[in-house]
């Protein structure tokens, strides 16, 4: 039986002035793309304003590889002409979901996202988006120390 403790329910995520990478990456792809974005931002003037928030909405089998669907936020400073490849949102809220805080490396996480598809599941809750990750000490967890990432899922709030 999965561990479903330390799930909480009702929770929402709001954060303002948003850069937006979506994009087909295969793994090893990601780092360089957001080097890439990071580099255009600081050349820009622009700096982060909080956490990068990323999900995965499909993936799908190339040559034997996984080709990953995923978006990358980032909440900035200011509004921000962007090139083709990114996206300004001036807002991301999402409410009415299920949270749980991952504390370890980012190669587990799918055990807390197999934990919340259990609460979901024995709980009858309908999921609505995909699994937002916000990355809680994204630095310090580049210099070593153990990531720590909140993981959101929205659910309908209907009762079927």
């Amino acid at each position: 039986m999965l561990e479903t403790e330390g799930i909480q329910k009702d929770q929402s995520i709001k954060y303002e002035n948003l850069v937006s990478l979506r994009k087909k990456l295969f793994q090893e792809e990601i780092q360089p793309e957001l080097i890439k974005l990071a580099e255009y931002m600081k050349n820009k003037n622009v700096q982060r304003k909080g956490p990068m928030i990323s999900t995965t909405y499909d993936v799908e089998e190339v040559d034997g590889k996984q080709l990953l669907d995923m978006e990358f936020l980032f909440p900035v400073n200011q509004n921000i002409d962007l090139p083709e490849d990114y996206r300004f949102k001036p807002i991301f809220h999402l409410v009415h979901a299920i949270y749980k805080r991952h504390i370890g490396a980012a190669e587990t996480l799918e055990e807390t996202y197999n934990e919340l598809h259990a609460y979901m599941k024995e709980n009858q809750l309908q999921q609505i988006t995909s699994g937002y990750n916000i990355n809680i000490n994204e630095k310090e967890a580049a210099a070593g120390k153990t990531p720590i990432i909140d993981v959101y899922i929205g659910v309908n709030p209907s009762i079927l």
